[in-house]
């Protein structure tokens, strides 16, 4: 009788202890899942004002503002690199072909 009594006390112990054991590597997960949640939040966040100052610092206004501290300045050319003037490309359009009657 006291075997059987022994036994069986053995056995709830050792399943509260895997059931001990099992929340425990639970709550470690949980713990690595939130650490890796706020570190994503906070590199969104660094990513998206970098992206923003990145935008910022690369405004026409600033880049021209940049040149012109440095004592550069832009000049029209002399002389024009195209020396045909600009116009639109001409389609081959057949009318014809476009509205053909099925």
């Amino acid at each position: 009788m006291f075997f059987r009594f022994g036994a069986a006390l053995a056995l709830v112990v050792a399943i509260a202890l895997a059931g001990t054991a099992l929340e425990t590597q639970n709550l470690a997960y949980k713990r690595q899942l939130s650490q890796q949640q706020y570190r994503l939040e906070v590199l969104v966040e660094t990513q998206a004002s970098l992206k923003l100052e990145a935008q910022r610092l690369g405004t026409p206004a600033k880049l021209f503002d940049a040149l012109q501290k440095d004592g550069a300045t832009l000049h029209r050319p002399a002389k024009p690199q195209r020396h045909d003037e600009r116009r639109t490309p001409l389609l081959n359009w057949n009318h014809s072909a476009a509205h053909r009657p099925e």
